[in-house]
């Protein structure tokens, strides 16, 4: 039987350099025209989960707070005069999903004359926040502000640079941001507005921190999704309503992509006599192959490697199935064991028939459907 070892070198076209900001409107600047009124009203891309309270600002306080850039930013209630207990938090959705174990870096000015440091969360979810029927005490945001990157002593009454590092778990869909600590700020004279507390915040950002990680394609068709949110007020009451009871369900976001400039493909075949008859273990003779592929690989080169298993037509889908994916588990698990670093680097998938690259109608074409094939992914400066 003939082993194919191809490789072959893969130009990616370019990716636009603009910015890889995951949140959209993360300066405010932007205005959201509502449905009830036909007016500005809010921020575009982020919405406030309680009607009671003013979150949008364009002009200076009483203490003449202006925004950190342009000319608008949120309030966030950090405690009430009146509503002991009530809170107000500020979600988005992101653009994009983010992958699993990646890092990202969140970034957001923050303006109190007050100590709130230690009690501003971010909270990443799955859900959307507006639709949370817990109460906020029982959720524990993964952020804090006082974890922020830089360390030095931070006052009030200025505006202040909050870094974080987000680690990602893939699930993530929206971002919600409050003061989430048990107790309110409460016993200092004089409200900032009305009978209400607030921190404001300015100029957020999520960015991923490998800068090869860029924005989904989709960014900009999700951003047009976000922006044709427009209820506020009354109409927003309503729906929430409607959906704390029944919540719609989760839109999967497109992920975020990595950029590749340069990119080698290896491919190497193993075919159907490497493989004990009909079953998934490995025989003798494969580990010579094996063994001289595993040589060559070098783990800082190695971006990803795909290993697939595929048969041939005979017997029934759901055999092929668990025998395709056996075989390219007992490949995986046997150069794993030889470099050390790869099983993180590789995926398994078992397609079964669906891919021949033959005639299932010969004998000659039913061998050379059953094979495992190992995609190798090495990356090029």
């Amino acid at each position: 039987m003939k082993l194919i070892f191809a490789c072959c070198v893969v130009i990616l076209s370019a990716i636009p350099a603009y910015s890889q900001n995951l949140l959209a409107n993360g300066g405010f600047e932007e205005e959201n025209i509502c449905t009830e009124y036909e007016k500005p009203c809010a921020p575009e891309a982020w919405i406030a989960t309680s009607l009671y309270f003013n979150y949008y600002f364009s002009a200076p306080l009483k203490y003449m707070v202006k925004a950190h850039e342009g000319t608008h930013f949120v309030g966030i209630a950090a405690g009430s005069l009146g509503m002991k207990g009530i809170r107000n938090f500020i979600r988005t959705r992101l653009l994009c999903g983010l992958q699993r174990g990646h890092q990202y870096k969140l970034e957001m000015y923050v303006f109190s004359l007050h100590p709130v440091l230690d009690s501003i969360g971010v909270y990443f979810s799955a859900r959307d926040f507006l639709y949370e029927r817990r109460y906020f005490r029982l959720i524990t945001p993964q952020l804090w502000s006082i974890n922020g990157l830089d360390t030095t002593v931070k006052k009030t009454g200025s505006w202040q640079k909050v870094e974080l590092l987000y680690t990602a778990d893939g699930t993530e869909g929206f971002v919600t941001i409050g003061h989430f600590k048990r107790l309110d700020v409460t016993g200092i004279p004089g409200p900032d507005f009305r009978d209400e507390y607030y921190f404001f915040l300015d100029d957020v950002s999520l960015t991923p921190v490998d800068v090869h990680e860029k924005l989904c394609e989709q960014a900009d068709s999700v951003k047009k999704e976000i922006y044709s949110e427009n209820e506020r007020h009354s109409y927003l009451e309503r729906k929430v309503n409607l959906y704390r009871q029944n919540p719609p369900p989760v839109k999967p976001l497109p992920q975020t992509i990595e950029e590749k400039k340069k990119q080698r493909i290896d491919t190497l075949v193993i075919p159907d006599i490497f493989f004990a008859t009909a079953r998934y273990e490995l025989t003798a003779a494969s580990h010579y192959l094996l063994d001289s592929f595993a040589s060559q690989l070098k783990i800082p080169e190695i971006d990803s490697m795909i290993v697939e298993g595929h048969t041939d037509s005979i017997g029934k889908l759901a055999y092929n199935e668990t025998l395709s994916l056996n075989r390219a588990n007992s490949v995986k698990e046997y150069l794993s064991g030889k470099v050390a670093g790869l099983e993180e680097k590789t995926k398994t998938r078992g397609y079964a028939y669906w891919r021949p690259v033959a005639s299932n109608k010969t004998p000659t074409g039913r061998q050379l459907n059953r094979r495992v094939e190992i995609i190798l992914y090495r990356q090029e400066e």
